[in-house]
């Protein structure tokens, strides 16, 4: 596999977004995928306003 500039441009603009770049295999080539995580729910966090880590 071998990373040519368009992937390694996409890769960096993934990044700069503050989001996950993922490369993948794909047939004889590769894919590469932006992940992204959201949170939908974390008890006390929301409600409160303070961090239930410690």
């Amino acid at each position: 596999m071998h990373l040519d500039d368009r992937s390694i441009a996409a890769i960096e603009a993934i990044i700069k977004r503050g989001n996950n770049a993922e490369v993948r295999k794909k047939g004889e080539g590769f894919i590469v995928l932006e992940v992204t995580k959201k949170i939908k729910y974390s008890p006390g966090e929301l409600e409160s306003g303070k961090s239930n880590r410690s």
